[in-house]
């Protein structure tokens, strides 16, 4: 991996089984126990973050995780029906795409972002 990139991010949670299902539905993401408070997530064997748990979360008002998606509006879609809710929907960012947030399940904001290629 390459050194100064980010490599793992944490989403805290109040339920690891019930965000697992959410995420799981969402991206596809593989689940790993690490410990008894935490699970890591990616696809296939690299994992990229975490999920924590927490006795209350307190959603980030600054820092966002972005995801890569193939359609931003029917991944904000599935959002919802998984249970989260749209912050921001889908809008232009000009050179690069479209981008759209939504909150998990126990509100933290997830970005996802559509590139033009």
């Amino acid at each position: 991996m390459a050194k100064n990139t980010i490599c793992h991010i944490e989403l805290q949670t109040t339920d690891l089984g019930r965000a697992q299902t959410f995420f799981g539905a969402l991206f596809d993401w593989q689940f790993r126990a690490f410990g008894d408070s935490m699970v890591v997530f990616g696809s296939g064997d690299d994992h990229v973050g975490g999920l924590f748990k927490v006795d209350s979360v307190r959603p980030a008002d600054y820092a966002v995780a972005w995801i890569e998606v193939d359609d931003v509006e029917s991944t904000l879609a599935a959002a919802v029906t998984a249970g989260g809710s749209v912050n921001s929907a889908k809008k232009p960012v000009p050179g690069v795409g479209w981008s759209g947030e939504f909150a998990d399940l126990d509100g933290n904001p997830i970005g996802v972002v559509q590139f033009d290629r």
